[in-house]
């Protein structure tokens, strides 16, 4: 599917549909359509209720077959969030249509990014596994600037970012017998030739030369042996400071020895969400060359029971010497983080950020689908990344990282266990993780309960989500200096 500015006058535009989106309480169209529009609402019911959608057809005030009207609620409580959702309902609407196009809504600077992602998500499908596959006729969608002159790289910018959500969700979708830690590290590495980014796969032999003995102990329950993928891209100066993304791979997660419940198992093909998004970071930073340096790092294994598996009450040493007792074999997101964010180290990052579906505690203080937790050592890092939230619509909120919660990790044989039981989960988790990101500053997202949607969404089909591509992207070119 191709999006488009549209270049044509409105009154000129053939498509198959113009689409309008339109508030509760206020008229966003003047002239003929505002009358149709009047029509709609007095003889047709129509409300402009969030997502409802009414179509005219055929509407002689156009020269495209059909109008289509959907609304967003009252305009006071609309957010650009509410656009992305009005946009993948109605696209899914005119999946049947070839060429479609919308009328721009109060800031087209804003809107217009918000109904291109809206768009491109909620045209997503995942059917390369199945047999019989639905053809999706739509090829075009244009935008209609009004007054506003939208700049054709801002256009471009966006469709990659939501591209490379739909390139994440693709990987998350995979089920875990398909894309294994070897299978995974080989589409990165592919990834990286055709985008021209330097891509790294360390194998069993040179993690153990590392002493990533967290890593390592996670992994080794499995025929399916771990692996690390790291990427370079360097788009800025020489000695410049890179951004760090390190993201959580368990490509399957079946708890280990502390075996997970049969119901829901299956999901757990996607434990590997976080290192989906940084692996598909790689697209987006080779299209859109940001003037800045950035290194992923994604750690990838896969968590199975077995005679060799590791097992509760091992202690085990991770690459900086800390030794680690294990209390449940089923909080092992953290042990690979913990060898690759001291990895992280020897680039002599300005920030490092890591992605995880890492804690139930995380969904439990937050829900799903509704924001990702965020904790940090450096408050500007964190404050940077929720505004990022804010404006590609991952939203994130802050939990505390006190001090007062490291006791909770102390056991008389190691120098930390890899639980702190079941009060305050998501922050225990975190504060595991900082002892290991130390001497840069750092940041953690937990993105439990956003990885996966277990039924339609306006622009997320059931599935895997691609969940953080587009923030830590953001966060990206706005540390690049775009805007």
């Amino acid at each position: 599917m191709e999006c488009r500015l549209a270049k044509e006058k409105l009154e000129e535009y053939s498509g198959n549909a113009l689409i309008i989106l339109q508030y509760e309480d206020g008229l966003l169209v003047k002239g003929k359509l505002a009358g149709v529009i009047e029509t709609a609402r007095k003889k047709g019911g129509f409300r402009a209720e969030k997502n409802e959608i009414f179509q005219v057809f055929p509407c002689r005030e156009i020269n495209a077959d059909r109008l289509i009207l959907i609304g967003l609620g009252k305009k006071k409580k609309s957010t650009l969030e509410d656009i992305r959702k009005a946009a993948g309902t109605v696209i899914r609407t005119v999946q049947n249509l070839k060429r479609v196009a919308f009328l721009p809504i109060d800031n087209p600077k804003e809107t217009i990014p918000a109904l291109v992602e809206g768009s491109i998500l909620g045209n997503y499908r995942f059917d390369r596994l199945k047999s019989e596959k639905k053809e999706i006729v739509l090829k075009e969608v244009s935008f209609f600037e009004g007054n506003f002159r939208f700049p054709e790289s801002k256009l471009n910018e966006v469709t990659i970012l939501a591209e490379g959500t739909c390139a994440a969700r693709d990987f998350a979708n995979l089920p875990a017998n398909l894309l294994t830690p070897r299978k995974l590290a080989e589409d990165a590495v592919k990834l990286g030739k055709k985008n021209n980014i330097k891509t790294t796969v360390l194998n069993e032999p040179d993690l153990k030369r590392l002493k990533m003995g967290a890593l390592l102990a996670v992994g080794q329950g499995s025929q399916n042996r771990p692996r690390m993928v790291v990427w370079e891209y360097k788009g800025g100066r020489k000695n410049s400071a890179p951004l760090v993304f390190v993201g959580k791979g368990v490509t399957f997660d079946s708890g280990g020895l502390s075996l997970k419940q049969v119901q829901g198992m299956e999901a757990m093909k996607g434990d590997m969400g976080g290192a989906a998004a940084v692996i598909s970071m790689i697209p987006v930073l080779g299209k859109l060359r940001p003037r800045i340096n950035v290194v992923g790092i994604t750690p990838l294994v896969e968590n199975l029971p077995s005679g060799q598996a590791y097992r509760p009450g091992d202690v085990l040493t991770a690459s900086n010497g800390k030794t680690i007792e294990v209390i449940s074999t089923d909080a092992e997101g953290r042990l690979i983080l913990a060898d690759a964010l001291v990895y992280a180290k020897q680039f002599k990052p300005k920030y490092v950020i890591d992605i995880a579906t890492l804690t139930g505690a995380c969904m439990v203080a937050l829900g799903v689908h509704i924001a990702g937790g965020i904790m940090g050592t450096d408050q500007r890092l964190v404050d940077l990344l929720m505004a990022a939230g804010e404006r590609s619509g991952e939203r994130l909120w802050q939990l505390p990282l006190w001090d007062d919660y490291r006791p909770l990790l102390n056991t008389t044989s190691a120098d930390m266990k890899n639980s702190g039981g079941k009060w305050g989960g998501a922050i225990t988790a975190g504060k595991f993780l900082s002892e290991f990101a130390e001497d840069y500053r750092w940041a953690h997202i937990d993105m439990a309960g956003m990885d996966n949607q277990e039924s339609d969404h306006p622009y997320q089909i059931k599935g895997m989500t691609g969940w953080g591509v587009r923030l830590l992207s953001r966060f990206a070119l706005t540390q690049s200096g775009r805007k």
